[in-house]
Order: C-alpha cells, then structure tokens, then sequence
C-alpha cells in the first residue's frame, strides 16, 4: 500500500474488534480477489499507522502549520511593500529604504504569526481528524483493515465485508 493515493483513488478503512477477526477479513477480501497491494493490515504485530500514511496529528498539523506561515507571511509582506508604496508611508527620522524594509519585515512578521495560527487550526480541526479517530482505535486494541483503490474495487470490498460482518437487530 502506497502513501500517497492518486487522485482517483479510494481508501476504505474498516475497524476490526481484535486480531483473529483482522487477518480473517484480510484473508476474505484476498480470496474474493482483491490483491495484497490493495490491502494493509495495522495494528500490535502489523504495519503501524505511520506506513500506511496515517501520520501522527503532529506530523499533518505542522505540514499546514508550515505552508500557512510561507504563504500568508509572503503575502503579507507583498502587501506591506504595496502599501508603502501606494500610501507614502514614511517612519519618522528614517528615510525611504528603511521605512520600507521596516514596514516589509513587519508585516512579514505578523503574517508569518498569523499564517502559523491557521495553518495549525486548519491541520488540526480538519486534516487529523481521520488519523486521530484511527490512532484512538489502535489504542484501544482494535486493528484497522485498510483497502486502497478504484471505487469499484473499494465499493466491492465494503460489500465483501458487510456481507461478512452481523449486523444487530434493531
């Protein structure tokens, strides 16, 4: 299984109760011919999340952490320099060159903070929430069964197992 999905693929994660009934449903979609590429098994004795591509919270908060601090803080500065240029804004007893590297670094600097900020919210509040909720039921001793492909191919595979799971009675 690879780390990173093309754009037109799946991912179809089900979350198994305890090892036997893991390697059970692998072995289940393998025998209805869907081939061990296409499958990872994670949990105690299996892959761990971080193979599969389910990084750590950290890890994917940081990556948009990151990104938010270049973009915003470039934009920021872009937008410092255009208004000392549009406006004439002059610093007391600074001439122009100074004037507009410190307005520059200035408003960098706050975009950079700022653009910190939300990439972080953004990483945390919207891009983890998979890889926590995965994370937490490897925690609690549960195996993920992870199937990667076509949407038929995943579409087939959720079929596969929801004909081999029981479902209560309401």
């Amino acid at each position: 299984m690879t780390h990173t999905r093309s754009k037109h693929s799946r991912l179809m994660i089900a979350v198994l109760p305890d090892e036997s009934s893991a390697f059970e449903a692998y072995r289940l979609l393998q025998c209805h011919g869907i081939s061990p590429e296409n499958l990872a098994l994670v949990g105690k004795g299996y892959s761990n999340p971080d193979s599969v591509g389910l990084f750590s919270p950290a890890h994917t908060t940081w990556r948009y952490a990151k990104a938010g601090m270049f973009w915003v803080g470039s934009a920021c500065t872009v937008m410092g320099v255009i208004l000392h240029l549009v406006f004439k804004l002059n610093l007391a007893n600074l001439d122009w060159s100074q004037s507009l590297f410190t307005i520059a670094a200035t408003s960098g600097l706050v975009g950079i903070g700022l653009g910190g900020f939300l990439g972080t919210m953004y990483g945390w509040f919207f891009k983890s929430s998979l890889s926590i909720s995965c994370r937490n039921c490897l925690a609690r001793g549960q195996y993920l069964l992870l199937l990667e492909g076509s949407e038929s191919l995943t579409r087939k595979g959720r079929e596969i197992l929801d004909d081999y799971t029981v479902k209560p009675n309401p």
